[in-house]
Parts: structure tokens; C-alpha cells; sequence
């Protein structure tokens, strides 16, 4: 049961040309000069302040305000190295219908495949494994495991505090089938944000986290690439595999 639980430890992003004709008239006047001068000035400066706003995309801000909200299961594969990360490699499904949500984290541990997951639930919070039986442990008062894993705290971050990042669109992509919106972001070191330093972070129109890869202050790498995807999360996917344990 000591190894199992020590498991646990394991699981826990134009060009617009403007021009005037000349006045017919052959005498010298300030009056067309103005005209021509504003028309050449402002006129431009209108273009360029729509392709600026064009250029500048979406706003991350507003797909992550969607985010918390949203209803899907979606598989990553997730590449970790530096300081440890590299216990996090491998498969996670995330599944969200709010305010349920569960992780699952499988891996390899002494050749045994181990499948790890973390259940939040009205009734409460609940660890359940698989090494050949599933067992599952209520444990009120416990933050996820996922909370050690810098890909899920990444997004946690985003999520709860998009104020604390700079963020500059970089353009549509599709992952997983999805067509995603991708952003370059930047923590700001001294609003708290903590989770990393620098990132491309990609999302679907409904704010569901399709591609992040990042670093961390810790220098630690971490790619999550979403591999699957479906809106539809069902109702039994939330039931626990055993009757839970008191920890």
C-alpha cells in the first residue's frame, strides 16, 4: 500500500494606398495643400490603426474566461524533462463537466503499468489506482496531485489569473482536429503567476487547452499536445471504479 500511495506522488497553453487628384486649376492654394496634407495623413493612419487591431488578433483573456466553463475529455501527451519532470511523461486525459472534474495519469513504475486518478466531486476529493485492483481513497483536505505537475498548473495559473501575463497572438493552427488559437505569453515575475516563465499556449474557440510548451523557473521543460478530443463527457464517467477508503 506504501508504494502505491508513494505513486501517487507521480500525478498530480495592410497595406492601404491613398491617393488625391491634383486641382485643375494651375494657381498656387493652400486650401487643396491642407486638404491633400490631411487626407494623406489621416487617412493612413486609419489603415494602419485597422491592421494593427487585425495584426493583433483575439484576446487570450477572453477564451480563458471560457475556459472554466467549458465540457470536454481530451487525451495529451505530455513530454517533461529537468528537476524531476520527467516522472510526468506520458498520457493524461482530462475530463471536465463542471463542477466535476477528473485526471487520469498513466505511467510505468518497476515494469508495472500504474493508472492514477483524481476524482473532484460534489461529495468530495478521491485518489483511485489500478496495479492489477482498482482501490480508490476519499481524501478531504487534499489538493490534487496535479498540483505538482507544472502542464496542469500552467493552465490553472492562466486561468485564474490572466492579468499576471502578457500574451501576443501568433495565429490558427489545428490540433487534435480542433482549430486552435495560439498565443506567445510571458509571466510576469512579479504578479505572483510562478507557474512559468515563457510559453506558447494554444486554445479552442471555447477556451479548451489544446498545445502548451513552456518553461519553468526551475528549468524545466514541458510540451503537452492534445491527441484526442470530444465534448461529450458522460455522466458515469465520474463514478468512482471501487467503494472509497478512509485515508
Amino acid at each position: 500500500m506504501a508504494g502505491k500511495r508513494a505513486a501517487l506522488a507521480f500525478v498530480v497553453v495592410f497595406v492601404v494606398a491613398c491617393g488625391g487628384a491634383a486641382p485643375a486649376s494651375t494657381t498656387t492654394s493652400s486650401a487643396p495643400s491642407a486638404a491633400a496634407t490631411s487626407v494623406a495623413t489621416s487617412a493612413p493612419s486609419a489603415a494602419a490603426s485597422a491592421a494593427a487591431s487585425a495584426a493583433s488578433g483575439p484576446k487570450l483573456s477572453d477564451v480563458l474566461s471560457l475556459a472554466k466553463n467549458a465540457t470536454y475529455k481530451i487525451t495529451y501527451k505530455i513530454t517533461a524533462s529537468g528537476a524531476g519532470a520527467e516522472a510526468f511523461s506520458g498520457d493524461q486525459t482530462w475530463y471536465f463537466k463542471p463542477p466535476r472534474s477528473r485526471f487520469d495519469f498513466s505511467t510505468s513504475q518497476g515494469g508495472q503499468n500504474l493508472t492514477i486518478s483524481f476524482f473532484t466531486l460534489p461529495e468530495g476529493t478521491f485518489y483511485c489506482f489500478n496495479a492489477g485492483q482498482a482501490q480508490c481513497l476519499g481524501v478531504a483536505g487534499v489538493g490534487s496531485p496535479l498540483d505538482q505537475n507544472a502542464a496542469a498548473a500552467a493552465q490553472q495559473s492562466l486561468i485564474n489569473s490572466p492579468a499576471a501575463f502578457g500574451a501576443s497572438f501568433t495565429g490558427a493552427k489545428t490540433i487534435a482536429g480542433q482549430q486552435a488559437q495560439c498565443w506567445d505569453v510571458n509571466a510576469d515575475p512579479y504578479a505572483g503567476a510562478g507557474a512559468f516563465s515563457t510559453g506558447t499556449f494554444c486554445y479552442s474557440k471555447d477556451g479548451v487547452p489544446l498545445l502548451s510548451s513552456f518553461t519553468t523557473g526551475s528549468y524545466q521543460s514541458w510540451s503537452m499536445a492534445a491527441t484526442s478530443f470530444t465534448a461529450t463527457v458522460l455522466d458515469s464517467d465520474f463514478t468512482l471504479p471501487a467503494k472509497p477508503l478512509s485515508r
